[in-house]
């Protein structure tokens, strides 16, 4: 390949990033291993192998939130692989409209879906920023994405780049930084990286200045969600960043506050930090049921976010089971912003995950009909994940009677969701799969 180099994108402490254009005029952005700052000659060949690593790994993983690699040299002083070359980069993008022109929740979700996959393998980004997210243009839709990149030399589980640290981090100084990565890269972990996304969410909805490496409090809508992600103590952030998207997208500044008087206590009492005595669940189980297609019933459910419905279960079962069916239907029965639509997947497998064959099944349906009516394939893969051969016997057997009672409407769902992720009926539970063979001839 003959690359013909175009300008200057920018640098980094261990990298210039150059556009290049080959014999094709194909143009691709490369990243060639530098060290553009002080550091000891004899850390230079564990630096560049650090880089070459990241490479590598990179250059395994598909996901649309994670910048692909394209072709890779890995040998030589000069290491360099190339990237698709970008629209632009969030940094920019924040500069012009801090928000994004409201559109930041979008932005958001596509860092936190990079990061799942990241986490999920156990590797940690380590040097998040808006200059490591980049803005990409899907060729099939025309819409706007954003993908993360520059790893800062993930899977690091060895200390032997501690001295690194002192040189290649400027302690103190770094604006998104987690503060136990300043003390040693292999303190890195999920909250790291959380910690680095709380910055980036200062960056669109702070009001203050921030400190670095502090924790960011602030009043106003967002400023618990600020807070947790950026708790000076890794183990009383945010759990994951699925939990962060969760809360994110559960504030919502336009939707009215509840009215009546048991429902701002309940609201209130959701919104504080103490845990739900089985008390207050069995109160919020009675409002929703008697209550489900009110405004005020509505309040209450975008406030049941994946930690209650989790910390839910072990106080009352019995109420968790009755919220989350009027939750299940809610999530069936309306309509939603896309990226929210990936939040309610996410707590619907939380009542999933601690339900009896009722509740099961009633969140599988809700998924398939969330799924298949928003044409998201998050959650249509949630709800395809939870039904192939291994699906509990009596589970399948419940679901196939909503299946049944469903009809044509179940039929269509199934057949919206070959479509739209490549599924396929055939992969379901047999006893799935008999009863779509006889409603959906």
């Amino acid at each position: 390949m003959q690359l013909t180099s175009i300008e200057s994108l920018g640098s980094g402490g261990f990298g210039n990033v150059d556009l290049v254009e080959d014999e094709n005029g194909v143009r691709y952005a490369r990243k060639t291993f530098s060290v553009n700052q002080p550091l000891p000659e004899t850390l230079v060949p564990n630096v560049r192998k650090r880089f070459v690593r990241e490479a590598k790994l990179q250059s395994g993983i598909s996901h649309r939130n994670i910048v692909p690699i394209l072709h890779v040299f890995l040998d030589g002083d000069e290491p360099w692989y190339l990237m698709p070359v970008a629209e632009s980069t969030l940094e920019k993008d924040i500069a012009q409209d801090k928000t994004l022109s409201g559109k930041y929740p979008a932005a958001i979700s596509n860092i936190v879906a990079g990061l799942e996959e990241l986490h999920g393998m156990e590797m940690f980004h380590r040097d998040l920023k808006p200059q490591n997210v980049l803005r990409f243009i899907d060729d099939a839709t025309g819409e706007a994405y954003y993908a993360i990149s520059d790893f800062g030399f993930v899977s690091l589980k060895d200390s032997r780049l501690s001295k690194l640290t002192l040189t290649g981090m400027a302690k103190g100084t770094d604006y998104y930084t987690a503060p136990e990565i300043t003390k040693d890269l292999k303190n890195a972990s999920a909250q790291s990286d959380i910690y680095s996304l709380g910055c980036i969410l200062h960056d669109m909805l702070g009001t203050e200045d921030r400190v670095p490496c502090g924790e960011i409090r602030e009043d106003g809508d967002f400023g618990a969600l600020l807070l947790n992600c950026t708790r000076g103590k890794p183990d009383r952030r945010f759990k994951s960043v699925a939990a962060v998207r969760d809360v994110l997208l559960s504030i919502d500044v336009t939707l009215p506050a509840a009215q009546d008087a048991e429902a701002i206590s309940l609201s209130e009492q959701l919104d504080s930090d103490e845990d739900l005595t089985a008390a207050a669940l069995g109160q919020l189980a009675e409002f929703l049921e008697d209550h489900s297609a009110s405004p005020d019933a509505q309040v209450l459910l975008r406030k049941m976010t994946i930690d209650r419905i989790r910390d839910g279960w072990t106080v009352s079962a019995s109420d968790m089971k009755r919220i989350g069916i009027v939750f299940a239907e809610w999530s069936a029965d309306n309509s939603f912003d896309f990226e929210y639509c990936d939040v309610l997947a996410d707590r619907l497998v939380a009542f999933f995950d601690g339900a009896d064959l009722h509740l099961k099944a009633e969140c599988l349906r809700s998924l398939l009909s969330l799924g298949t009516s928003h044409n998201r394939w998050y959650v249509e893969r949630r709800f395809t994940e939870r039904c192939g051969p291994l699906m509990d016997e009596g589970l399948a057997r419940r679901l196939a009677v909503e299946f049944r009672a469903g009809g044509e409407e179940t039929c269509q769902q199934v057949s919206h969701l070959e479509f739209s992720i490549d599924a396929s009926r055939s992969s379901f539970h047999p006893t799935l799969v008999k009863a779509l063979d006889e409603i959906c001839p």
